[in-house]
């Protein structure tokens, strides 16, 4: 979702990196799951510039990888292929998988915040936030079944990209969760889209019971500051 450039309420800024310029073969070092890709927002333009801005990170590139059992965000999709810089025709893919929603039998409600399988983040108004997700060697290869350990070798290094398609939201809103917004309620209402069609909360119940409505999620926008990312295999 998108909308022009003058009707931005505030504007995000992504780069992505790694945790380091070297990834190591050993299988040793898996165990420290010490390599990771680093996601990097600030806030770059703002309608509020005082304020933070807090969002609703699932489906996106930005919800937190679950250890044990969970959705793991880089097998959606995420990012493209891990490209060889000498042999480009060498990919590793870390996963394609699509989610489907499953139906909830009892009601949800207004509150987001009591959705408790739902994830926010805060970027704050001054500084930065990030987001890392866990990639040694043999989560690299968790999905591939063309490419094994031992197709690797010590200085052959490797290039990926982010998919932007996985970058945005689908609920956000001025404030810091643990700031301004503690102790208030997230409405499930928001301005544009509304796919679940719920009440707005009047004034009245705004002032008395702490409810901070949704705002248009086409106007705040994400724009990626990095194009690829490189890293090399090392033994």
């Amino acid at each position: 979702m998108k909308c022009a450039p003058e009707r931005r309420k505030a504007s995000i800024a992504v780069s992505v990196s790694t945790s380091s310029p070297t990834c190591s073969l050993d299988p040793v070092a898996d165990l420290d799951e010490t390599f990771q890709i680093v996601l990097t927002l600030r806030v770059e333009n703002a309608t509020q510039p005082c304020l933070a801005v807090t969002f609703c990170t699932n489906g996106t590139v930005f919800a937190p990888s679950a250890q044990e059992g969970g959705i793991d965000t880089l097998g959606l999709g995420t990012f493209g292929p891990l490209v060889s810089i000498d042999s480009p025709d060498k990919k590793i893919h870390l996963g394609n998988f699509k989610l489907h929603a499953a139906r909830v039998s009892t009601p949800k409600s207004n509150d987001l915040k009591e959705r408790k399988y739902l994830n926010f983040l805060t970027v704050p108004a001054k500084g930065e936030v990030q987001v890392k997700h866990d990639l040694p060697v043999s989560r690299m290869l968790k999905y591939d079944q063309q490419v094994s350990r031992d197709d690797l070798y010590p200085g052959e290094s490797y290039s990926f990209r982010l998919n932007p398609d996985y970058l945005g939201t689908t609920w956000w809103c001025w404030g810091d969760l643990e700031g301004d917004l503690a102790g208030k309620k997230l409405s499930a209402w928001q301005e544009g889209l509304n796919p679940e069609k719920g009440e707005k909360p009047t004034p009245e119940q705004i002032q008395k019971e702490g409810w901070v409505l949704g705002g248009n999620p086409a106007e705040l926008a994400f724009e990626e500051t990095t194009k690829g990312v490189q890293f090399q295999f090392v033994a």
